[in-house]
């Protein structure tokens, strides 16, 4: 075991009626096992409330780091804080990886005790992030201005949809001056119509006899909370709760001996018919996670428990907090495994949820060409169970529609994330239209992966302007960010032909990948990584895909994760195995020229060095012949070249060893090359 110091530094004083803490001690240990696998713990020490100082929990520790073997068992309850942090070391280490839980723990909003004010504002805060259950410390304000400022906050918080909790940290029974005892403050809370639901420990701790009485007698229900530290027997716990019969108990695991002695506590509490709940006692985020990996675990078992708010909401507090494992939406918290992501535009944050896709579509501020973008998120997040619509390019034929079911639509997304390595909280961006499947899976990949994903109009020059993690481009999009490529980890390129042109001009540092797919298959079902000035390599399966192949050499597409299956496609390849192959072109394309076929994919690839001083669009197709059937010609997408030019290009591409004589273009003619919306040429 070893251990290192790591003082916490509050974010700005944290103001309670006990004192105003501007830092506190907090250590880290760590335990191997003999495999080298490693579970950390925090020690938590707040002062003037743990039992034990920083210097014993040094010393323990010097002693602790010496033994071959630790047992939480043997550490004494008179150190809770050290308890504590073994115990949920020891979790760590059995888990090996983060602290994690399925759904969200409901939680309270925490207001630190501040100016009326600054109080307010804190308010106003929580609710706009969508907390429930807002928990005041109280204690150091003139007791009527703290009155009227609940009754404030009652007004803004409306008792049928907020529960307010109040914090007195034992400031009710001492001598503020006002002349009004603890019980006098209680009754006044309850005549204001405040609908508290409770309060915690007004008293300080200690004094068994006038707790039990205020218990008794107090209008609002009772929580103790300090009053549990130091209590280390069963036996010694049962006469406290007896004696002062609370309506709750407030948990502090690194405060009362850990997880294990915090579930006996629970077990007192159920006997005697108590309420409880379990609160951080401002840990960082690493003593954070613990509790609330342990306290959903107990919560899941349990859903009678599952109604009160638990106080985990402090992983804000200090400047130097370790990285964060959780997330809080809408008054719960999360495991960071669970983060929904979010669809962002011009800096505005819209969580995948059903809110979001309406707070989405409602947004006055969005652009018209969101408009398929807000129905799709609608649609995907209030029908679960209709196919969803996809609409061709028409690169192959006439535009038309095609129906996917969800769950091969899933399958598709779950297929990028693994094959490109994507995850959650990837940084992405949706630069293309989502009327087609490339648009409309980038945006399923990124609800499905939980992606932060910025949208931008599409267009021939997307507005890149953020530092991202992963792009689908088509080749027109990416030859228009050259050179100055936006900063950007790995970019997707499909819905057109990617020139050598353009692929020995991509920058270094970035991964480039080129995918193959269309809108049956759902997007790629292969990819291939492209590198400047290096020949490409074979297409190579996503999982869950295997090709073979027709005796014509078409490519045919087993993906049943995606309902795909035996699809025969319009694609001549060269196959390897059943995971990867070579592209060659389109049986629709193919030119029978006097009983042989010239694929013209591969011939306008053969004579692309010798064309690209034109600088312009061409293309290999076949018109009719009454000798050959149909003869091969060039056309090209520019001026008319002269009769000596002409005659000089086509001897040019004669010359090539690499072209059979039967592939020579005969002619060359002129006219417009279309190409689809998302840059396919179209050759019928």
């Amino acid at each position: 075991m070893t251990y290192r110091a790591h003082p916490l530094t509050f974010n700005k004083p944290a103001q309670t009626s006990r004192d105003v803490l501007y830092h506190k001690p907090s250590f880290f240990i760590t335990i191997c096992d003999k495999s080298g696998r490693k579970g950390v713990g925090e020690i938590s020490l707040i002062p003037g409330l743990s039992i034990e100082s920083e210097e014993e929990v040094r010393s323990y520790l010097d002693t602790l780091k010496t033994k071959r073997v630790v047992n939480v068992e043997d550490i004494p309850l008179t150190l809770p804080s050290i308890k504590f942090a073994v115990e949920t070391a020891l979790r760590s280490l059995k888990r090996d990886g983060e602290a994690h839980w399925s759904g969200g723990i409901t939680i309270n909003g925490l207001v630190w005790m501040d100016c009326v004010k600054g109080m307010l504002e804190q308010v106003d805060v929580l609710v706009n992030k969508g907390f429930k259950t807002i928990k005041l410390k109280v204690g150091t304000l003139p007791f009527h201005e703290e009155l009227e400022m609940l009754r404030e906050i009652r007004r803004k918080c409306p008792s049928e949809e907020f529960t307010l909790r109040i914090d007195a940290n034992g400031a009710f029974g001492k001598d503020a001056g006002d002349g009004m005892t603890a019980l006098e403050k209680l009754e006044a809370l309850s005549n204001a119509d405040l609908n508290i639901h409770s309060i915690e420990q007004p008293i300080p701790a200690g004094q068994y006899d006038k707790m039990a009485i205020l218990c008794a007698t107090s209008p609002i229900p009772i929580a103790l909370d300090e009053e549990l530290i130091g209590v280390h027997s069963q036996s010694e716990r049962k006469a406290l709760l007896e004696k002062t019969k609370p309506k709750y108990l407030i948990l502090k695991p690194s405060l009362i001996g850990g997880l294990a002695e915090s579930e006996k506590w629970i077990e007192l509490a159920h006997e005697l018919g108590i309420r409880w709940w379990v609160t951080s006692a401002l840990e960082s985020n690493v003593g954070l996670s613990a509790i609330a990996e342990w306290i959903a675990g107990i919560l899941e078992n349990n859903p009678n428990l599952q109604g009160l708010a638990q106080g985990l909401g402090t992983g804000g507090l200090f400047t130097n907090n370790t990285a964060s494992t959780m997330f809080i939406e809408n008054g719960k918290l999360y495991a960071q495994q669970q983060r929904l992501g979010s669809i962002v535009l011009h800096g505005q944050t819209f969580p995948f949820s059903r809110a979001g896709a309406n707070d989405f579509k409602a947004h006055k501020g969005r652009p018209s060409w969101t408009d398929g973008i807000a129905r799709t998120l609608v649609d995907w997040f209030q029908d679960s169970e209709s196919p969803i619509l996809f609409k061709t390019s028409g690169s192959s034929g006439p535009p038309r529609n095609i129906l996917h079911t969800r769950d091969s639509v899933i399958s598709s997304a779950k297929d990028s994330l693994t094959f490109f390595k994507l995850n959650p909280g990837t940084r992405a961006v949706l630069a293309l239209p989502i009327d087609f499947v490339a648009g409309k899976l980038m945006l399923v990949r990124a609800i499905v992966g939980r992606w932060n994903l910025e949208i931008i109009e599409p267009s021939s020059r997307p507005a890149c302007t953020n530092d991202i993690d992963f792009i689908a481009l088509t080749p027109l999009q990416c030859a228009s960010l050259l050179p100055d490529f936006p900063v950007v980890s790995k970019v997707l390129l499909g819905g057109g032909v990617l020139r050598d042109s353009l692929k020995n001009k991509l920058p270094e540092g970035i991964e480039f990948w080129e995918g193959f797919g269309m809108t049956e298959t759902l997007t790629h079902i292969a990819a291939r990584r492209v590198i400047s000035g290096k020949d490409n390599p074979p297409f190579t399966a996503l999982p869950g895909v295997d090709f073979n192949t027709r005796p014509d050499g078409a490519l045919v597409i087993n993906a049943p994760n995606r309902g795909v299956v035996h699809l025969v496609t319009d694609d001549l390849v060269e196959l390897i195995d059943a995971q990867n192959f070579i592209w060659l072109g389109r049986q629709s394309s193919v030119i029978n020229s006097g009983g042989l076929k010239v694929i013209p994919e591969v011939v306008e690839q053969k004579i692309r060095s010798i064309m690209r001083p034109l600088d312009c669009a061409y293309l290999i197709r076949g018109i009719e012949d009454e000798g050959l059937g149909e003869k091969v010609m060039l056309r090209i997408d520019s001026k008319k070249l002269n009769p000596e030019d002409e005659d000089a290009l086509l001897r040019k591409i004669a010359s090539l060893e690499t072209l059979p004589a039967y592939h020579n273009p005969r002619g060359i003619e002129y006219g417009t090359i279309k190409t689809s919306i998302v840059g396919k040429i179209q050759r019928l």
